[in-house]
């Protein structure tokens, strides 16, 4: 490591809701197996600003540097076969005990996957958490046997993936958005069936779909209100997945419509759906991302790139207009390909 410098620039998050700093923090060294990554990109997504303000379940200790998944060149192994034989690759990544808003991070080689000379940095980046979420929500339809779900915030990304996904597989989509702009822009995509959550109809036209499609599950990444609403609205014998909380607010529910519809209500966590996958599943799993990055079901629209030091105020930024696509945050030390 005789040419990597001692010290990198990071954004740190010393406490929930602290706000971010840019700091010169030292550059970690791999163990075995892990390697050293010399980040390119990392995205800013719902998860990483649940982090931001504690409310995330990895519990890492403060001081933390954010950022869960991102791209970039591995520059060192810390030993073993797999961290040494990715050693010089362009990989997409997952983040373990520290994350990538900075120059360089340590990452278990497991969690890397070599990227095609034909993929850019700014497609990898995005690898991990929206693709294998939309895989995991559409393969719960499947799985039970159902061909049609809900899909709440689905003017977002993953929103999009997850309607992209579902069409592959033969699922039927009930997109739920909260602007009419958004209602054009999917049904200009070809969306059949977008709802406006905020529209006086909505909850009778949310109960007619159901019926009329047989829909008996929703992907609920809001929580609050919304949550009682896709309750009255799905079949008997129904599931909500609650899989986000972008309101801010504990879900609610009718304990009526729970005893005699017989709903179940269950969180979903990603991390915990791939730790039950084997070493072929997830090989499996993330060639199947890979393939589809780049006008696939798992492409991501860029809609800003922020460097380090626009890192600071780049979340609120991203909050204030998710749909708009992803914010990237570069080290600028790599070309994106954008």
């Amino acid at each position: 490591m005789s040419d990597i410098p001692k010290q990198m620039r990071a954004l740190v998050l010393h406490g929930a809701g602290e706000g971010l700093k840019l700091e010169e923090v030292p550059v970690p060294e791999p163990k075995r197996g892990e390697v050293l990554l010399r980040v390119a990109a990392s995205p800013i997504n719902p998860s990483d600003l649940a982090m931001l303000e504690g409310e995330y379940g990895l519990g890492w200790p403060y001081p933390l540097i954010p950022g869960l998944e991102g791209a970039g060149e591995v520059v060192a192994s810390g030993g073993r076969y797999l961290a040494n034989r990715i050693h010089g690759e362009r990989v997409a990544a997952a983040a373990n005990a520290q994350g990538l808003w900075a120059e360089y991070a340590v990452v278990p080689a497991t969690q890397c996957v070599a990227m095609p000379d034909s993929l850019s940095f700014a497609a990898g980046a995005s690898s991990f958490v929206n693709p294998l979420t939309a895989i995991a929500l559409v393969d719960e339809v499947r799985r039970a046997r159902l061909n049609c779900a809900i899909s709440t915030a689905a003017g977002g990304a993953l929103g999009g993936m997850i309607r992209r996904r579902a069409k592959e597989k033969g699922v039927k989509i009930i997109n739920i958005v909260r602007k009419e702009a958004q209602v054009e822009a999917l049904k200009a995509e070809g969306a059949q069936y977008v709802l406006n959550e905020t529209t006086e109809g909505f909850d009778a036209e949310l109960a007619a779909l159901c019926k009329d499609l047989r829909c008996k599950m929703a992907f609920d990444a809001v929580g609050g209100g919304l949550t009682f609403r896709l309750a009255e609205a799905l079949r008997g014998q129904g599931q909500i997945l609650i899989y986000g909380g972008l309101s801010g607010k504990a879900a609610s529910l009718h304990p009526g419509t729970m005893i005699f519809k017989g709903l179940t209500v269950r969180g979903f966590w990603l991390s915990k759906w791939l730790a039950q996958k084997n070493l072929l599943q997830m090989l499996s799993l993330t060639r199947d991302v890979t393939k589809n990055l780049d006008g696939g079901f798992a492409e991501t629209k860029i809609a800003r790139v922020a460097s380090l030091e626009d890192g600071v105020d780049a979340p609120g930024l991203y909050e204030a207009d998710m749909s708009a696509g992803k914010t990237l945050i570069s080290t600028e030390a790599f070309d994106l390909g954008l």
